[in-house]
């Protein structure tokens, strides 16, 4: 193998990362366009992140307009959380149901009857509630109901006596949903929340309180509990909706990390042609790369309209056929074809199919990279490299000795 056939080779990947390059780019702002043309209708359609604030109760202090807060001696609330993933364009998004019901206790710890004000503000102003109920004491609100104002509501509590709050809806929210304690209060008492999910990959809000036990739910999701008798936090509870697998990103990250497996796989090729004896011309090199650019250029635009599973079975089937196909016809057999088959499945395939597992891509290519280095130290430890890497010189071409005279010559010639 000469250096000039190694520079050929290196302008082939070259050109081949270029065109990775530019298809990562397309696939990326084709995915950011059509997010933010979606988010805004998505969000209109199916809500925002929810954040549930615990109701407050105040009474007002005689004498001014200043008011003191009461504390519930018991909170009690059941939320049901329903994952309900919606699809738009090349982006999957975190939509969910959730199902409330809360039940609030309050007790006038006072000798004189107090007027209790209660409020309660809706997870989102322009939501949409369904089956919603509110009472107190049993009583229905008998004001109507805004979900912009909330609901304001005045009682007149004896003193030793208990009212009770409850409220009760279905709505839909988009990516987490939040229980913020009432601040006012500054601390909660006999807290009982149950979260129950028809998830199991649970994750919690940034800065949010974490539920004090986690057991097996129903409908193979789970049941997070958080109960206290007397808390003081200025923590939230919050739930995060799992994120399905985007076809937008996953593919922009494969298609960029292609030039790698590429590299793997010329290596492996180049072993081949030093152990073979097989002589591998730099347009084989270059066929085989866009064989591998047909996979991502295939599966940047199948996952549009099939099932992303199916477009990377797909993609890669066409893919391996092209590579293995081509080099046996141009070898002439010459070439190991299972070696190739195993090559492209394992740098193209495998490391491609490890995005799908978040966390374990740097994993599989590290072990990839020590596998391969073993491999090549392996088979090419008997080899003579300065035999593989010699320049041979061009023949000079000498001039021809003239040839010496006769006496029959001299003769003639006399």
């Amino acid at each position: 193998m000469t250096v000039k056939r190694v520079i050929l080779i290196a302008a082939v990947f070259v050109l081949a990362g270029a065109g990775w390059f530019l298809l990562g780019l397309a696939t990326q702002r084709r995915t950011e366009q059509a997010g933010r043309s979606i988010d805004a209708r998505v969000e209109a359609l199916w809500g925002l992140p929810l954040v549930q604030r615990a109701p407050s109760f105040s009474v007002r202090i005689p004498g001014g307009d200043r008011e003191r807060w009461i504390m519930p001696v018991t909170n009690q609330v059941n939320v049901a959380l329903h994952a309900d993933y919606r699809k738009k364009g090349l982006l999957w998004y975190s939509t969910y149901i959730a199902a409330f019901d809360g039940a609030y206790t309050i007790r006038n710890e006072d000798k004189v009857a107090q007027k209790v004000r209660i409020h309660f503000d809706f997870p989102a102003k322009e939501g949409t509630y369904d089956a919603f109920s509110a009472w107190v004491n049993g009583v229905r609100p008998a004001q109507d109901i805004r979900t912009d104002e909330g609901i304001n509501e005045m009682i007149e509590l004896p003193p030793g006596e208990e009212a009770v709050f409850q409220v009760a809806y279905r709505t839909r929210g988009l990516g987490s949903w939040q229980y913020a304690l009432d601040p006012n209060a500054g601390r909660v008492q006999g807290l009982e929340l149950e979260v129950q999910t028809d998830f199991t990959n649970v994750d919690y809000t940034d800065g949010s309180l974490s539920p004090m036990a986690v057991e097996a739910g129903e409908q193979g999701g789970l049941r997070l509990a958080w109960e206290a008798s007397d808390l003081i936090t200025r923590q939230n509870i919050g739930v995060v909706i799992p994120d399905r697998l985007n076809p937008g990103p996953l593919t922009s990250r494969i298609t960029f990390f292609a030039p790698v497996c590429l590299v793997f796989f010329f290596v492996l090729v180049v072993t081949i042609n030093v152990l073979y004896r097989v002589d591998i011309h730099p347009m084989h090199y270059l066929f085989v790369a866009a064989g591998f650019f047909a996979f991502h250029l295939l599966f940047a635009y199948l996952v549009d309209v099939i099932n992303i599973h199916l477009a990377f079975i797909l993609s890669a089937l066409v893919s391996v056929s092209l590579v293995t196909t081509y080099l046996s016809a141009a070898l002439r057999g010459r070439f190991p074809w299972k070696v190739a088959i195993a090559g492209q499945l394992f740098y193209l395939v495998l490391f491609s199919y490890s995005f799908f597992l978040k966390g374990v891509t740097g994993l599989t290519i590290a072990i990839g990279s020590v596998v391969t280095l073993a491999v090549l130290m392996r088979v090419t430890a008997h080899i003579d490299w300065n035999e593989v890497f010699v320049v041979k010189a061009k023949e000079k071409k000498v001039p021809a000795l003239a040839t010496p005279a006769t006496e029959d010559t001299a003769e003639s010639q006399s």
